[in-house]
């Protein structure tokens, strides 16, 4: 079993990159690139809290919590990505046996649990800071495919300057560029705050095996209590010699002093205590568990978890929030309508990763919109542009705060209206002709169009002049304006949210 398991593991991992590599520019059909997303209890059950409503994209995540009952906590010893991660990282981080024994911190995992679903019934959706599969996707779009491209893209720019086997190194770009290689170098914002979280995850491996997942893990809590009724049982035989094997290479320390109890809501079916066993004592077999079931969280605790998600809820939702740092929150085309978007919202970032293939133009919110829009995706349009025939952003979000709209549509939906800043537009401010932003608006019938006029420049000399402005019922919002426009610093053309449109939940 432990083979099986370990094999498992790895092909469950391979298929998650796979998944994750998918999310680009082109983006063929097929098997949703988020639907390891989709598949998270956690999120799916938080999301449909948070709008209650019934969220299609979310059934799989039903399935996997239905199967729980049966089988136990299989998603977390089998298949879970980031549990698999933090394996492999444990052996780098983890000193035998440091801290193997403690239980003290179990609790934890189900007072997040607690108040993250008494805040989403509250209408705060929180878990993006703690779904595991979201975490792991956000921890690889923002932090570690920027990397590696960046590092593939230095080591064939070294190449080609060789001057040696070029026929070779073009074949092997070529064929970089159509498996994982985006067109532009992506680049994001709060890059350094969610490596520095998704490390400190790893590395509280220093203080026991699976750290996060024994005593942190709203998923595995949430799993825990449905596993409770699992038809599957660990069985010690008379021939157990009491060696403590089993109990000492436990990933989760399920199993109790009496190595022939073990905790079932913490049990995560790895089989480690039936490959260590010297006697072959330990197996797994079909039936309902005998015995007191456990779960360490009392009412107590229950009942304050619950009132923290209540005082959280109440903090964030009449937080004050400045109304000309909103303004520049501009969503991406096919959002919701800004409560339920933030409701539905996981911040997987798998909309910023996809977008980093054409306009780079979605990147994690910082304070922007306050703390309930900390992370959530925004267009920064002076770093990159929504690009005009581009919809994939609502192809991937596996909860549907980004709609999927077909291209004619979303061609059609503003973000928002872009004006002119007549103090550093060029030909506002210096009487010189610019034509850039006019050039580049991909709207057929163009945004943006010039007023030609006679001025008087500043050495008294008459010129013509065309003076750019916005057919603001054109205006789409794309950004490219801003985008591509030349002067240094702030742009003379910018976008805000005004006159933006949403879409109705469905």
């Amino acid at each position: 079993m432990r083979f099986a398991r370990r094999l498992t593991q790895i092909i469950f991992a391979l298929f998650f990159l796979y998944l994750f590599i998918r999310a680009r520019y082109p983006y063929e059909g097929g098997i949703p690139a988020d639907l390891f997303l989709r598949a998270s209890p956690l999120a799916g059950l938080s999301v449909m809290l948070a709008t209650r409503a019934w969220v299609p994209t979310v059934a799989l995540s039903l399935a996997v919590l239905v199967l729980t009952v049966p089988l136990g906590r299989f998603f977390c010893g089998w298949i879970c990505p980031l549990g698999t991660c933090i394996d492999a990282t444990d052996r780098l981080f983890r000193r035998r046996g440091a801290g193997s024994r403690s239980r003290k911190y179990r609790w934890i995992k189900f007072a997040v649990l607690a108040v993250l679903f008494t805040s989403a019934l509250f209408s705060l959706q929180l878990i993006w800071f703690f779904d595991p599969i979201a975490l792991l996707t956000r921890f690889l779009a923002t932090t570690v495919y920027p990397a590696v491209v960046f590092l593939v893209f230095a080591v064939f720019d070294a190449g080609f300057g060789l001057g040696i086997l070029e026929d070779q190194i073009y074949s092997a770009y070529d064929m970089a560029q159509n498996t994982f290689l985006p067109i532009t170098q992506p680049m994001t914002f709060a890059t350094f705050s969610i490596l520095l979280i998704t490390l400190t995850i790893f590395a509280l491996g220093t203080i026991s095996r699976r750290f996060w997942c024994r005593n942190l893990c709203p998923l595995g809590a949430l799993l825990g209590l449905f596993s409770i009724f699992r038809l599957t049982r660990r069985e010690v035989a008379e021939s157990c010699t009491q060696c403590g094997l089993c109990q000492r290479d436990c990933k989760m320390n399920a199993i109790e002093d009496d190595y022939s109890v073990n905790n079932i809501a913490e049990c995560i079916e790895c089989a480690e205590c039936v490959a260590v066993c010297p006697p072959r004592s330990v197996s797994y077999k079909w039936g309902r568990t005998r015995g007191p079931i456990e779960i360490d969280f009392s009412r107590r605790a229950f009942l304050g978890a619950a009132f923290t998600g209540v005082a959280g809820v109440t903090l964030v939702k009449t937080a004050a929030v400045d109304r000309n740092r909103s303004g520049n929150m501009i969503r991406p085309p096919g959002a919701l309508e800004e409560d339920r978007f933030l409701d539905r919202c996981i911040r997987c970032h798998e909309c910023v990763r996809i977008c980093a293939s054409t306009g780079a133009c979605l990147q994690p919110a910082l304070l922007q919109g306050g703390w309930e829009a900390f992370w959530s995706p925004i267009a920064v349009l002076r770093s990159g542009y929504c690009e005009y025939s581009c919809n994939l952003c609502g192809q991937v979000c596996p909860t549907g705060a980004i709609t999927s709209l077909a291209l004619e549509k979303k061609q059609r939906l503003r973000m928002g209206t872009a004006y002119f800043d007549k103090s550093r537009c060029i030909p506002w401010y210096s009487h010189v002709d610019c034509l850039v932003c006019e050039e580049h608006c991909p709207v057929p019938e163009k945004a943006i169009k010039f007023d030609i006029q006679q001025v008087r420049t500043f050495d008294g000399t008459l010129k013509t002049v065309m003076f750019p402005y916005v057919v603001e019922e054109r205006c789409i919002g794309c950004g490219i304006c801003e985008t591509k426009c030349p002067v240094v610093g702030k742009p003379g053309i910018f976008v805000t949210a005004a006159n933006e449109q949403r879409i109705s939940d469905v």
